[in-house]
Protein backbone atom coordinates (compact mmCIF):
# COMPACT_ATOMS: atom_id res chain seq x y z
CA UNK A 1 0.00 0.00 0.00
CA UNK A 2 2.82 2.42 0.85
CA UNK A 3 4.46 1.90 -2.54
CA UNK A 4 1.14 2.54 -4.32
CA UNK A 5 0.61 5.75 -2.35
CA UNK A 6 4.04 7.01 -3.34
CA UNK A 7 3.02 6.79 -7.01
CA UNK A 8 -0.32 8.62 -6.80
CA UNK A 9 -0.35 11.75 -8.98
CA UNK A 10 -4.10 12.44 -9.01
CA UNK A 11 -6.97 12.17 -6.56
CA UNK A 12 -10.54 11.81 -7.82
CA UNK A 13 -13.41 12.06 -5.37
CA UNK A 14 -17.15 12.14 -5.16
CA UNK A 15 -18.56 15.37 -3.74
CA UNK A 16 -21.47 13.78 -1.89
CA UNK A 17 -20.53 11.32 0.81
CA UNK A 18 -16.87 12.36 0.75
CA UNK A 19 -16.45 16.12 0.60
CA UNK A 20 -19.76 16.62 2.36
CA UNK A 21 -21.71 14.24 4.54
CA UNK A 22 -24.26 13.27 1.86
CA UNK A 23 -27.00 15.25 3.59
CA UNK A 24 -28.49 18.42 2.12
CA UNK A 25 -30.02 21.21 4.16
CA UNK A 26 -32.87 22.43 1.98
CA UNK A 27 -35.17 25.30 2.75
CA UNK A 28 -35.92 28.93 2.12
CA UNK A 29 -33.88 31.99 3.01
CA UNK A 30 -35.34 35.45 2.46
CA UNK A 31 -38.04 33.89 0.29
CA UNK A 32 -35.52 32.16 -2.00
CA UNK A 33 -34.68 28.45 -2.22
CA UNK A 34 -31.66 27.51 -0.15
CA UNK A 35 -29.42 24.44 -0.28
CA UNK A 36 -26.65 24.00 2.24
CA UNK A 37 -24.10 21.26 2.74
CA UNK A 38 -22.17 20.19 5.82
CA UNK A 39 -18.43 19.79 5.31
CA UNK A 40 -15.30 19.74 7.43
CA UNK A 41 -12.50 22.28 7.20
CA UNK A 42 -10.18 19.32 7.88
CA UNK A 43 -11.09 18.05 4.42
CA UNK A 44 -10.33 21.43 2.87
CA UNK A 45 -6.91 21.30 4.49
CA UNK A 46 -6.54 17.77 3.14
CA UNK A 47 -7.13 19.10 -0.38
CA UNK A 48 -4.47 21.76 0.27
CA UNK A 49 -1.97 19.18 1.52
CA UNK A 50 -2.47 16.99 -1.56
CA UNK A 51 -2.07 19.98 -3.87
CA UNK A 52 0.99 21.19 -1.94
CA UNK A 53 2.81 17.97 -2.87
CA UNK A 54 1.71 18.24 -6.50
CA UNK A 55 -1.23 15.83 -6.54
CA UNK A 56 -3.95 16.98 -8.93
CA UNK A 57 -7.48 16.91 -7.50
CA UNK A 58 -10.82 16.49 -9.26
CA UNK A 59 -14.27 16.23 -7.71
CA UNK A 60 -17.29 14.66 -9.37
CA UNK A 61 -20.94 15.38 -8.68
CA UNK A 62 -24.13 13.98 -10.13
CA UNK A 63 -25.63 17.47 -9.91
CA UNK A 64 -25.44 19.94 -12.81
CA UNK A 65 -22.81 22.62 -12.23
CA UNK A 66 -24.29 25.90 -11.07
CA UNK A 67 -21.99 28.82 -10.17
CA UNK A 68 -24.29 29.59 -7.21
CA UNK A 69 -23.85 26.05 -5.81
CA UNK A 70 -21.78 25.99 -2.59
CA UNK A 71 -19.45 23.35 -4.08
CA UNK A 72 -18.67 25.52 -7.13
CA UNK A 73 -17.99 28.48 -4.85
CA UNK A 74 -15.73 26.44 -2.60
CA UNK A 75 -13.64 25.14 -5.51
CA UNK A 76 -13.41 28.66 -6.96
CA UNK A 77 -12.14 29.82 -3.55
CA UNK A 78 -9.53 27.03 -3.46
CA UNK A 79 -8.36 28.02 -6.93
CA UNK A 80 -7.78 31.61 -5.80
CA UNK A 81 -5.61 30.77 -2.78
CA UNK A 82 -2.14 32.39 -2.86
CA UNK A 83 -0.47 29.09 -3.82
CA UNK A 84 -2.96 28.64 -6.67
CA UNK A 85 -1.92 31.91 -8.27
CA UNK A 86 1.73 30.84 -8.58
CA UNK A 87 3.06 28.79 -11.49
CA UNK A 88 2.60 25.06 -10.94
CA UNK A 89 5.94 23.49 -10.16
CA UNK A 90 7.36 26.84 -9.00
CA UNK A 91 5.56 26.89 -5.66
CA UNK A 92 2.15 26.88 -7.33
CA UNK A 93 -0.49 24.27 -6.73
CA UNK A 94 -2.50 22.46 -9.39
CA UNK A 95 -6.01 23.85 -9.86
CA UNK A 96 -8.94 21.81 -8.56
CA UNK A 97 -11.29 20.49 -11.24
CA UNK A 98 -15.04 19.95 -10.80
CA UNK A 99 -16.96 17.65 -13.14
CA UNK A 100 -20.74 17.66 -12.87
CA UNK A 101 -23.94 16.13 -14.14
CA UNK A 102 -22.53 12.60 -14.59
CA UNK A 103 -23.63 9.37 -12.93
CA UNK A 104 -22.04 5.92 -12.77
CA UNK A 105 -20.10 4.92 -15.90
CA UNK A 106 -20.83 8.39 -17.38
CA UNK A 107 -18.14 9.67 -15.00
CA UNK A 108 -15.34 7.81 -16.78
CA UNK A 109 -15.09 9.74 -20.12
CA UNK A 110 -14.78 13.25 -18.60
CA UNK A 111 -12.25 11.98 -16.07
CA UNK A 112 -10.29 10.28 -18.87
CA UNK A 113 -10.25 13.57 -20.79
CA UNK A 114 -9.02 15.44 -17.73
CA UNK A 115 -6.33 12.81 -17.15
CA UNK A 116 -5.21 12.98 -20.77
CA UNK A 117 -4.91 16.79 -20.54
CA UNK A 118 -2.72 16.25 -17.48
CA UNK A 119 -0.60 13.50 -19.14
CA UNK A 120 -1.92 10.99 -16.60
CA UNK A 121 -3.89 7.75 -16.64
CA UNK A 122 -6.06 5.87 -14.17
CA UNK A 123 -2.89 4.01 -13.12
CA UNK A 124 -1.80 7.31 -11.51
CA UNK A 125 -5.04 7.80 -9.57
CA UNK A 126 -6.60 7.24 -6.20
CA UNK A 127 -10.39 7.40 -6.28
CA UNK A 128 -12.61 7.93 -3.24
CA UNK A 129 -16.30 7.11 -3.29
CA UNK A 130 -19.04 5.96 -0.97
CA UNK A 131 -21.83 4.26 -2.93
CA UNK A 132 -22.84 2.36 -6.06
CA UNK A 133 -22.81 5.44 -8.30
CA UNK A 134 -19.01 5.60 -7.97
CA UNK A 135 -18.30 1.88 -8.50
CA UNK A 136 -17.44 2.13 -12.23
CA UNK A 137 -14.92 4.89 -11.50
CA UNK A 138 -13.54 3.10 -8.44
CA UNK A 139 -12.87 0.02 -10.58
CA UNK A 140 -10.63 2.14 -12.85
CA UNK A 141 -8.37 3.39 -10.03
CA UNK A 142 -5.01 2.04 -8.96
CA UNK A 143 -5.90 2.89 -5.34
CA UNK A 144 -9.45 2.82 -3.96
CA UNK A 145 -10.48 4.76 -0.86
CA UNK A 146 -13.78 4.67 1.01
CA UNK A 147 -14.96 6.86 3.88
CA UNK A 148 -15.98 4.98 7.03
CA UNK A 149 -19.72 5.39 6.39
CA UNK A 150 -19.53 4.06 2.81
CA UNK A 151 -21.74 1.22 1.74
CA UNK A 152 -20.27 -2.18 2.59
CA UNK A 153 -19.83 -3.13 -1.07
CA UNK A 154 -17.61 -0.07 -1.57
CA UNK A 155 -15.65 -0.70 1.63
CA UNK A 156 -14.94 -4.26 0.49
CA UNK A 157 -13.48 -2.88 -2.76
CA UNK A 158 -11.28 -0.34 -0.97
CA UNK A 159 -7.56 -0.55 -0.35
CA UNK A 160 -8.11 1.90 2.51
CA UNK A 161 -11.17 2.80 4.58
CA UNK A 162 -10.77 6.09 6.42
CA UNK A 163 -11.32 6.30 10.17
CA UNK A 164 -13.61 9.33 9.76
CA UNK A 165 -16.80 9.58 7.69
CA UNK A 166 -17.30 11.69 4.59
CA UNK A 167 -17.78 15.38 5.30
CA UNK A 168 -16.10 14.91 8.66
CA UNK A 169 -12.42 14.42 7.84
CA UNK A 170 -12.34 11.36 5.55
CA UNK A 171 -10.51 13.23 2.81
CA UNK A 172 -7.99 14.55 5.35
CA UNK A 173 -7.42 10.98 6.57
CA UNK A 174 -6.43 10.01 3.03
CA UNK A 175 -4.15 13.06 2.66
CA UNK A 176 -2.47 12.23 5.97
CA UNK A 177 -1.93 8.65 4.78
CA UNK A 178 -0.28 9.84 1.55
CA UNK A 179 2.02 12.20 3.44
CA UNK A 180 2.96 9.47 5.91
CA UNK A 181 3.68 6.99 3.09
CA UNK A 182 5.95 9.56 1.44
CA UNK A 183 7.68 10.55 4.67
CA UNK A 184 6.52 14.17 4.40
CA UNK A 185 6.07 16.23 7.53
CA UNK A 186 2.83 18.20 6.99
CA UNK A 187 4.16 21.07 9.11
CA UNK A 188 6.74 21.77 6.37
CA UNK A 189 4.07 22.39 3.70
CA UNK A 190 2.25 25.58 2.76
CA UNK A 191 -1.35 25.50 3.96
CA UNK A 192 -2.72 28.11 1.55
Amino acid sequence: MIEQLKLIKAFISSVSGVLHNNQDVIGELDGKPFKGLMRSHYDGQGVSLLRAIGIKVVFITVDPLDPADPICKMIDRWDTLPSSSKIEGDGGWPRVKLIGNVVGAEQIPPVQSWLKESDLSFADCAVMGHDLVQVPLLRMASFIVAPSQAEEIVKRMAHYVTPRPGGNGALRDFANLVLEARGIDPTTLATR
